[in-house]
C-alpha cells in the first residue's frame, strides 16, 4: 500500500524477518491471483468473515463503474480492483437498502459480463467474465496484466498510482476518461511531483509537453509559463480546485494532488482566458485510509526545511475525515543576495452524510519572503562583450530589496447524486492575495560595456476574491444516443488594489566589479493608485455524445464583464463593460485498440482596458483554434500516447492607430501553429517514463507596429524532454530507485522586434531514492553538470538565468 492508502499497482509485498519488504514477481502472481479469482473464491478466516458478512446500507445510484466504486469504497472502506477496459465499458446498476459488502458488489455488476473476486477480508477483484476461460484452474494468458489494475476507481480530482492518469475534468468539468477528451491535456500526478522533488509550480510543469515554464528564469515566487505560445501569467489561466483565485503567487507542489494542462482556449467552461491554455490544480484532500509523513530536507545554497502530512479517517465510519499538510523551507538559490523564504499550512475535512452527498471543506495559507531577479544585461551574457561574459550568479539589485507574498484561501466543494442519472455540485472560495515588493531594477548598459544604468520602484497589490461555480449534470439516452449533460452557472467578483512609485533613483552598478549599497531614493511625487473592482459572470451548456464508439463534445457559453477603476489618488472613475459568446465542438472515434483520432474547434476571449481615439471601448480578445490529434491507450499495458497539430489566432489585439500615433486600434493577431506529442507509463516491471516534443511556430501575422513576421518573445520553436525512473524490487538492492531526465529547451526570441535570440540550452537532471520499511531516503539533483544558461530574455537590458546545480536530500518517515 502506498503512501495514500492505494495498494501497489506493480508489486505483492510480504513481511519477512527483520522488517524489511521482500517484493515478489508482482505482475504475473497478480495477474493470476486475479484471473483464478473470478471463478475460485478465497478460503476467509472467521475474523475476516465476520468482516466481509456485515451489514451496511447502501444507496449507490446507476453510473459509471469507477464512481460507482469509489461510492462503495467511502461507504466500506473496501479496495477494489479493475481494470481500465472494464471501466471504460462498464456501467452499474443502483444498489439500494441494507446488505453486505459483497452482495451490494455483486448487485452493482449484476447484468453487466463483470465478475466479483473476493481477495480479502476487506479487498476485491471485478474481472471480466473471459478472463478466466477454459476448465481447471486460473489461466493465466487471459489474465489481465496487473498494471492496468485501478483501485478504488481513480476519479478526475482524486490521487492517481503511478504516473499514468486515466481520468481529467479540466477539460470538461465531468468526470471523464482523458481518451474520451478531444483537447490535449497533460496530468502531473502525486508520483511525478514525489519522485522529481520539485519546489515550485514551474518546476513542476518543466517535463510537460508544450509548456515552457522557465519565462522568468529561476524565480520561486510568481508562476509564469508559455503554452502554444502565448504568456499565460498575466491572463491568471491558474485555477485552484476548479477555482481562479491566487493571482501572483506560486503555490507550494508539496501541497497538491495532481496539476493538469489543458492548451488551447478553454473559456467555454472557465470564461475569459488566455488562448495558450489553463493549468488546474488540485489540492491534497482527506483519505479514507491513514497517511502519516514527516519529511526533512536540505542541500545546496544552505537550503533547509520541514514537511508533514496527515489524514485519515475522524470517526470509524469513514463518514468525516480529515487531511493536514505544512511545510517550512529556506535557503538561496545560487544568485548573489537572493535567499528565499516560504511557509506552507493546509488543512481540509470531508463530511460524507449519506452515500448520495459529499462535502469538503478547505483552507490554504502561504507566505514567500525573497528577492525578485532581475537578470542581467544581453551584452555579457547571450551577446559578445568586450570585458567577457558577466557572471550569471550577479546581482543587479540591491541587498535592501525585499518581495513578500502572502495569500490564504478558503473554500468547499459540494456534491450530491439527487437521482441515479441526477448529480448537483457547487464549488465557492474566497481568496485574499498581498504582494508587496521593491526592487531595482536594468534600464540599460551604457557606452563604457560595463556600467549599468538602474531604477528603482515599489509596489504593493492586494486582491480579494470570490468565485462560486454551479453544475447540473444529467446522464440520459435518447434512443442509440447516450448523454453526459452539464449545465452551470459561474460567478467571480474581485477587487484588486494597487499603490506603487515609479521613477525611483539609484546609482549605476559596475557589472563585473559590482559595489552595493548604494542609496535607494522613491520620491513621493512619483506614486499613483488604483482601485479595480470586477464583476464576471457566465453561464454554460455541455454535451457529451456517445454513440457506439463515437464521441461528440459540444458547449456554448454566454459571459458578462462589468469593471470599475478608481484612482486612488485623484477619484478618476473608469466603467467597462463587455459580454461574449464562446463555443466549442470536438468529434472522436475509439477504436477497439485503444486508439482515438478527433478534431476540435474551441474559443476563447480576454477583456482589453482601454478605447479608441473616438472614445469607443476596445472589444474583447478573442482566440479560434482549430485541432486535430490521436490519443492511444492499450488494454494491455499502462500506457497513453497523445500526439495534435494545431492552428491558434489571437485577434483583436491592440496595435498603433495610423492615423492617431497616440492611440491603438484592434486590427493585430498573433498566429501561433504546431505539433506536440506525449507518452507517460508506470510498468509493472518498475519502469516510469515521460517523453514530450513541441514545435510552436508563433508570429505576428498583423500588425501596425513595425513587427509583421516577427516571432512571439518567450516563444521557443522546440521544447523536448524525456524522464524514467526504475525501481529495484529484488535482490541486495530491493528498495533502490535510480532515474534522471533531460530537457532541451530551443532558442527564443529576446525582444519584439527579434534583433536577437536567446540560445537553446540542454539541462540534465538526475534522482536516487532507497525505501527501506517506513524510511525513505532521496537525493535529486537538478542541472547535473552545471550547465549556466540564460532562460529568456526580454530586451538587451533584461536575460533571466536559468538554475544552478542544486542537490537536495530528502529524509522522510511514514507509519
Amino acid at each position: 500500500m502506498n503512501d495514500r492508502g492505494i495498494v501497489d499497482q506493480t508489486n505483492i509485498s510480504v513481511s519477512s524477518k527483520g522488517g524489511r519488504r521482500k517484493r515478489l514477481a508482482g505482475a504475473l502472481l497478480g495477474s493470476t491471483i486475479l484471473a483464478y479469482g473470478a471463478a475460485n473464491a478465497p478460503v476467509i478466516a472467521p475474523a475476516q468473515a465476520q468482516q466481509t458478512a456485515r451489514t451496511v446500507q447502501f444507496s449507490i445510484p446507476a453510473q459509471p463503474l469507477s464512481s460507482a466504486v469509489d461510492a462503495f469504497s467511502r461507504v466500506t472502506g473496501w479496495q477494489v480492483g479493475y481494470s481500465s477496459d472494464i471501466a471504460r465499458s462498464t456501467t452499474t446498476r443502483a444498489v439500494s437498502g441494507a446488505m453486505t459488502p459483497a452482495q451490494a458488489l455483486q448487485t452493482m455488476v449484476a447484468g453487466t459480463g463483470v465478475k466479483v473476486s473476493i481477495t480479502g477480508p476487506a479487498s476485491a477483484a471485478l474481472v471480466s467474465g473471459t478472463a478466466n476461460a477454459g476448465s481447471g484452474g486460473a489461466n493465466v494468458a487471459g489474465a489481465i496484466a496487473l498494471d492496468t489494475i485501478d483501485i478504488q476507481g481513480e476519479t478526475a480530482w482524486g490521487p492517481v498510482n503511478g504516473f499514468v492518469a486515466s481520468r481529467s475534468a479540466t477539460a470538461t468539468k465531468t468526470d471523464t476518461p482523458l481518451i474520451e477528451v478531444p483537447a490535449s491535456v497533460s496530468v502531473v500526478t502525486r508520483d511525478q511531483i514525489q519522485t522529481r522533488q520539485v519546489q515550485s509550480l514551474n518546476e513542476t510543469l518543466k517535463y510537460t509537453a508544450g509548456v515552457y515554464a522557465e519565462t522568468n528564469g529561476y524565480q520561486t515566487g510568481s508562476p509564469a509559463f508559455q503554452m502554444r505560445g502565448f504568456d499565460s501569467r498575466e491572463n491568471e489561466a491558474i485555477y485552484l480546485n476548479g477555482l481562479r483565485g491566487v493571482r501572483k503567487s506560486d503555490i507550494e507542489p508539496y501541497g497538491l494532488e495532481r496539476v493538469e494542462v489543458m492548451r488551447g482556449p478553454a473559456s467555454v467552461l472557465y470564461g475569459q482566458n488566455a488562448p495558450g491554455g489553463v493549468i488546474a490544480l488540485v489540492t491534497k484532500l482527506p483519505t479514507a485510509n491513514p497517511i502519516r509523513e514527516v519529511q526533512l530536507q536540505g542541500g545546496s545554497f544552505d537550503q533547509k526545511g520541514g514537511a508533514f502530512d496527515f489524514s485519515g479517517p475522524v470517526t470509524d465510519d469513514r463518514t468525516l475525515l480529515y487531511r493536514f499538510t505544512g511545510l517550512l523551507r529556506d535557503g538561496g538559490n545560487g544568485i548573489d543576495f537572493s535567499k528565499d523564504k516560504r511557509a506552507f499550512l493546509s488543512g481540509a475535512l470531508t463530511w460524507r452524510p449519506t452515500v448520495a452527498t459529499e462535502i469538503t471543506a478547505y483552507s490554504l495559507y502561504q507566505k514567500d519572503e525573497g528577492r525578485w531577479n532581475y537578470g542581467l544585461p544581453a551584452q555579457g551574457t547571450v551577446l559578445p562583450n568586450p570585458y567577457g561574459r558577466i557572471p550569471l550568479t550577479r546581482f543587479i539589485g540591491e541587498p535592501s530589496d525585499y518581495e513578500r507574498r502572502e495569500w490564504t484561501t478558503s473554500g468547499y466543494k459540494f456534491e450530491h447524486h439527487a437521482t441515479d442519472s441526477l448529480t448537483f455540485r457547487q464549488n465557492l472560495q474566497y481568496t485574499y492575495e498581498d504582494w508587496d515588493i521593491r526592487s531595482v531594477y536594468p534600464s540599460g548598459l551604457q557606452s563604457d560595456w560595463r556600467t549599468l544604468d538602474r531604477a528603482a520602484d515599489s509596489r504593493h497589490y492586494t486582491w480579494d476574491t470570490f468565485a462560486i461555480d454551479n453544475q447540473a449534470e444529467l446522464k440520459a439516452t435518447s434512443g442509440t444516443l447516450h448523454h453526459t449533460l452539464l449545465f452551470g452557472a459561474d460567478y467571480r467578483w474581485r477587487q484588486g488594489s494597487l499603490l506603487g512609485s515609479w521613477g525611483g533613483t539609484v546609482d549605476p552598478i559596475d557589472v563585473f566589479a559590482p559595489v552595493y549599497g548604494s542609496p535607494v531614493v522613491i520620491p513621493a511625487a512619483n506614486y499613483y493608485g488604483s482601485r479595480q473592482t470586477e464583476n464576471f459572470t457566465g453561464i454554460y451548456l455541455q454535451d457529451q455524445i456517445k454513440l457506439d464508439q463515437w464521441i461528440l463534445t459540444l458547449g456554448g457559453r454566454y459571459d458578462w464583464v462589468d469593471n470599475k477603476t478608481v484612482g486612488i489618488l485623484d477619484g478618476s472613475i473608469t466603467n467597462q463593460n463587455n459580454s461574449a459568446f464562446t463555443k466549442r465542438a470536438g468529434l472522436g472515434y475509439e477504436f477497439d485498440s485503444g486508439v482515438v483520432p478527433y478534431i476540435s474547434y474551441s474559443e476563447s476571449f480576454m477583456p482589453v482596458s482601454g478605447m479608441t481615439f473616438d472614445g469607443a471601448p476596445f472589444k474583447p480578445e478573442t482566440g479560434k483554434q482549430y485541432e486535430a490529434g490521436v490519443k492511444y491507450q492499450p488494454k494491455d499495458m499502462n500506457l497513453r500516447i497523445t500526439a495534435a497539430v494545431y492552428d491558434l489566432r489571437r485577434q483583436n489585439v491592440t496595435t498603433i492607430d495610423p492615423a492617431h500615433p497616440f492611440f491603438s486600434i484592434q486590427t493585430g493577431e498573433v498566429t501561433s501553429r504546431g505539433f506536440e506529442f506525449e507518452a507517460v507509463t508506470s510498468l509493472s516491471s518498475g519502469l516510469n517514463l515521460t517523453a514530450a516534443y513541441a514545435y510552436n511556430d508563433a508570429r505576428v501575422t498583423e500588425s501596425n507596429d513595425g513587427n509583421l513576421g516577427m516571432r512571439q518573445i518567450q516563444a521557443p520553436q522546440h521544447l523536448a524532454s524525456i524522464w524514467a525512473d526504475y525501481a529495484i524490487r529484488d535482490g541486495a538492492l530491493n528498495g533502490l530507485t535510480l532515474g534522471g531526465g533531460v530537457r532541451y529547451v530551443g532558442a527564443s526570441a529576446g525582444d519584439f522586434m527579434n534583433t536577437f535570440y536567446a540560445p537553446a540550452y540542454t539541462v540534465v537532471d538526475a534522482m536516487a531514492r532507497y525505501d527501506i520499511d517506513n524510511w525513505r531516503f532521496s537525493v535529486n539533483v537538478n542541472n547535473l553538470f552545471d550547465n549556466q544558461y540564460v532562460a529568456r530574455c526580454i530586451s538587451l537590458a533584461q536575460c533571466n538565468v536559468g538554475r544552478f546545480r542544486t542537490v537536495l536530500g530528502r529524509v522522510s518517515y511514514r507509519w
